[in-house]
């Protein structure tokens, strides 16, 4: 059977308040093919770029593969409509946060270049190539032990001699090197939680956790805070 296109429409028009229908004609044959997703008309246009560029439409394993090859596309799924339709489910790609300074990286630590998707106010990781997964994974168990003292990470970088730095949402920058990082964590949650306790001390810039038993805090004014079991105060003018 020829599934060569002779023309084909988007219609705009919602069917049952979320599904978009594409009307496309064959040689020989009339099929029409039903979007049970809310997708931008670029989006809608992809798709169906996609789907009259030679694919078998009788396939159903083949759609599925090739409309899964699009970058903002994450799983297809698909179910025949009487008499030879077709319905699409198709679910984007969910950016946790973005990577580097030209993708999205989703849960799964998979890296994805899209224009079709806009992140919004999301999170900045970084990492050398091939770093994606590692970063993610610690990006998630990092801000979850955040995440209980009431901060979160806006930005996470793992540098090419593999050590970590974070910034949170207030700010303030911490490094955490390569060795010990759930420890160092902890001791720099402890401090900042002392710290937000006296009031008069203010709010660092950056906290330097690369220590054995404590931290090093810098404040605008360079008033230095170390941590060694107990807190300690040292002004140096």
């Amino acid at each position: 059977m020829d599934y060569r296109p002779i023309i084909f429409l988007i219609s705009t028009v919602l069917l049952g308040g979320a599904c978009f229908l594409l009307a496309i004609s064959f040689t020989g044959q009339d099929r029409s093919i039903s979007l049970r997703s809310e997708l931008t008309e670029s989006q809608q246009e992809q798709v169906l770029g996609a789907l009259t560029s030679g694919v078998d439409l009788s396939d159903l394993d083949e759609i599925r593969l090739h409309l899964q090859e699009i970058d903002w596309i994450h799983r297809v799924y698909i179910a025949r409509k009487w008499p030879n339709d077709l319905e699409l489910d198709i679910r984007m790609e969910q950016p946790i946060a973005y990577w580097n300074d030209d993708g999205y990286i989703n849960d799964r630590g998979e890296v994805f270049v899209t224009d079709h998707i806009v992140g919004g106010d999301l999170p900045q990781l970084y990492g050398p190539t091939g770093s994606a997964p590692r970063v993610m994974n610690e990006y998630q168990q990092l801000n979850r032990a955040l995440f209980k003292s009431g901060r979160a990470i806006e930005t996470l970088r793992l540098n090419d001699r593999g050590a970590w730095e974070f910034q949170d949402h207030s700010g303030i920058r911490v490094a955490l090197g390569k060795e010990n990082i759930r420890q160092r964590l902890q001791r720099t949650i402890d401090v900042l939680q002392e710290i937000t306790s006296e009031e008069s001390l203010g709010t660092p810039v950056r906290v330097d956790a690369r220590y054995n038993n404590g931290v090093s805090i810098e404040w605008h004014e360079k008033l230095e805070i170390a941590k060694n079991f107990k807190l300690q105060r040292d002004v140096s003018l």
